[in-house]
This record gives C-alpha cells, sequence and structure tokens, in this order.
C-alpha cells in the first residue's frame, strides 16, 4: 500500500511537470535544447539542506503506519555540469525506530512484538538528470522543474538498546520537485527511497531487501560566478563565394598553363627529335666597319690596336671571302700642314695594307686604298681622326 502511495506521487509529479511547458521555442515553434557554452568548474555549484519524515519497510512491518514514522534530515553538496546533467553528494540521518511482529534476531533474544529502534545513516552520490530540461528545453526561470536522480552509497543502521551496527551499500532513487523562488533560491520536495540489503535490520525474516522511504522539504541556494546556462551562439557563416571564384580562376590558369607546358614539352621534344639539316653554300655576314687609331704623328699601330686589326680579320675578313673592303686613311685637321698630313695618311693606310696582305694573306684584289689627308676628319676629337676605317 505504502509503494503504491509513493509510485503514485512521483507520477503526479510528473505529469504536472510536463504539463507545465517553457515556452522556450524558436521562431518555428521548436523547442531550443542547446548547444551551450562550456561550464566551468566554479560553475553552477549547490547546496541543499532539508528534512521531513521517513519510514523503513522492510521484512517484518508490525505496528500502526503513523508509529513508524520518524523525522529525517538531509544535506546536499553539488555542481550542474549541463542544464540536464548534474552530481550531488548528500548526507541523511534519521533516528528511526520499527516494530517487529515477532521474528527477530541477535542482538533481540525474548519477547514478541517488540519495538525495535535504530539510527539511519546514509552516505550517497547521485547522477540527476533534468526532466523538464531535457523534454522542453533549458529555460533559467522556469517555475517547477521535475529531477529524477539515482545513485549508490553506503548505510548504517546503530541500535539504540545495544552496542550494534550494520553496514552496507545500497542504492538510492528518488525525484526533486524544484520551485524556483529566485536566481539563487529553490524549495525543493524530494521524494525518495533506498534500496538495501535485508539483514540491515538484523531480522531473521527471509527478506531479500529493505526499502526505507522518506519525503523532505528543503531549500536549495545555489552559489559560484555563474548561476545558470549560456546558449552558445552560431557562428555567423562565412560567405566564401569571392574565394571559391577566385581559386575557380587560378583552377583555370592552371588548366591552361598545363596545356601550354605540355605544348611545350612536345615542341622541345620534337626538336630534340629532329635531325640536321644541311644548309648548301656558304654563308655571308655583313661586316662592319672597324676603326684603328694611330697615335700623334706615327704610322704604326701600338698592340692593343693591332689586337683589333687581328680580330677584324679573323671574324670579317676572311668569313665574308668575296667582299672587297676600302682601307681610308687619314690625319687630324688640328696639327701638321696639309701635306705632312696627307703623306701621313698614306702611310698609315698603307701600313694597314702590308699587314693584310703581308701578315694575313688577303688578296690585294679584295683591297681598295684610299688616302684622304685632313680633309675629312669624321670625329671632333682630333685624336680620334688619326685613323685607318677599314670599310
Amino acid at each position: 500500500m505504502k509503494k503504491s502511495v509513493l509510485t503514485v506521487a512521483l507520477a503526479c509529479a510528473s505529469m504536472l511537470a510536463l504539463a507545465q511547458g517553457n515556452g522556450n521555442r524558436d521562431g518555428n515553434n521548436k523547442i531550443i535544447r542547446g548547444p551551450y557554452e562550456t561550464n566551468r568548474f566554479f560553475d553552477n555549484w549547490f547546496i541543499q539542506a532539508g528534512a521531513g519524515a521517513s519510514v523503513y519497510i522492510g521484512g517484518q512491518n508490525a505496528g500502526e503506519f503513523s508509529n513508524r514514522i520518524r523525522p529525517v534530515f538531509d544535506i546536499s553538496l553539488g555542481k550542474w555540469i549541463t542544464p540536464t546533467i548534474g552530481f550531488r553528494t548528500q548526507f541523511n540521518y534519521s533516528p528511526s525506530m520499527r516494530q517487529y511482529s515477532g521474528n527477530y534476531s541477535s542482538p533481540y533474544t525474548v519477547g514478541n512484538g517488540t519495538m525495535q529502534k535504530f539510527n539511519f545513516l546514509n552516505l550517497h552520490g547521485d547522477v540527476m538528470w533534468n526532466l523538464s530540461a531535457a523534454i522542453g528545453g533549458y529555460r533559467e526561470n522556469r517555475v517547477y522543474e521535475i529531477i529524477p536522480y539515482l545513485g549508490a552509497g553506503w548505510v548504517q543502521t546503530s541500535y539504540k538498546d545495544v552496542d550494534f551496527r550494520k553496514n552496507e551499500l545500497a542504492v538510492n532513487f528518488g525525484i526533486i520537485n524544484k520551485f524556483r523562488v529566485s536566481r539563487a533560491i529553490d524549495i525543493n520536495l524530494e521524494l525518495r527511497s533506498t534500496l538495501a540489503n535485508g539483514r540491515l535490520d538484523a531480522s531473521n525474516i527471509n527478506n531479500r531487501i529493505d526499502l526505507p522511504v522518506a519525503a523532505t522539504v528543503g531549500l536549495t541556494y545555489r552559489f559560484g560566478k555563474v548561476k545558470g546556462f549560456k546558449r552558445a551562439q552560431a557562428p555567423t557563416p562565412v560567405d566564401y563565394s569571392d574565394y571559391n571564384k577566385r581559386i575557380r580562376v587560378l583552377e583555370n590558369d592552371n588548366s591552361s598553363l598545363a596545356g601550354k607546358n605540355k605544348q611545350l614539352a612536345d615542341e622541345v621534344e620534337a626538336l630534340r627529335n629532329r635531325k640536321p639539316e644541311v644548309i648548301s653554300g656558304e654563308s655571308k655576314i655583313a661586316a662592319s666597319p672597324v676603326a684603328l687609331f694611330f697615335n700623334l704623328g706615327k704610322a704604326t699601330l701600338d698592340k692593343k690596336e693591332l689586337v683589333n686589326l687581328d680580330f677584324y680579320v679573323k671574324n670579317a675578313i676572311k668569313v665574308d671571302k668575296n667582299k672587297t673592303f676600302t682601307l681610308i686613311g687619314s690625319a687630324d685637321s688640328a696639327t701638321g700642314s696639309k701635306e705632312v698630313n696627307q703623306r701621313l695618311s698614306e702611310q698609315r693606310m698603307q701600313y694597314v695594307f702590308d699587314l693584310l696582305v703581308n701578315k694575313y694573306g688577303v688578296s690585294k684584289d679584295r683591297l681598295v686604298k684610299k688616302a684622304e689627308g685632313d680633309t675629312n676628319n669624321r670625329f671632333d676629337e682630333p685624336a680620334l681622326n688619326r685613323v685607318v676605317i677599314v670599310e
């Protein structure tokens, strides 16, 4: 009967939470469930304290139900990791009593219907699931939320009549009905039960489990720098259209260059594979004139000018074997008389003529001699007009 009452109460609380709604919807009337910004370590911590009534349901449940109700006190410390998932550590204390129906074990040895008195201690860790936030989306100012939880821990019964204790591992489960008062304060109505081994109450009745149940009312105080969650803002979409256009242009350019590169490679390969062509006949080179400069009053060339003549003979006169070359001797008009300058220009021209014929073996028929004296100075500087020009 008592289990049925607890089940009905939990079901009613769940229906109330789902019926409340939260108005947490977007423009399309869809519930918004996140994502949320990262929860730092010192954010969303809370402490709870509560008091209420408990009943120990075990293998023997004799006596009036009202006589078996005992006070219970809670204190908790916890943290919400996300809007839907949290953890807490809770300590429960109840100076409980219950009445046996006649079967009992050590330390009890006589009597029937004995009133057994013992303290009940429970230290446990719980994982909490905010059902309202999970179904209806997170909303900080929601007035009512329903939070189921499941945990495990240690329980102890210590008997008042004799020096005797029982320690067991236990599973804890329940529902927190949370009513918001302010940003930092909540009122809680908590319904819970503890699932422990049947030997916890020292009974010799063949029952496998004991099931202490409790209902408490308490306060939650949220502390820490942050007392809630912020929805993460969706990043602004980046317009990559300009980049994509540029990429396409570069890809097209790359394809074009690849085609041109292949064409050049094919042309190079074709040139490598082409057989050499034989060109008949002699090639002719159009030789440009050369100026051979003499020192003042001299009719012979120094070593530097002889080198220039040697280069010209090898790369012009002997290459173009059918060409006739004219030797033009000259003297500057700034020094000497006309007679002297005429004679000097002839000597210079003849000197070059003799070198070409005697040293380099150039045929006389290919050479034309001309001496201008100082009558046709081609250059502004006098030193530049002391010259023999071969053209």
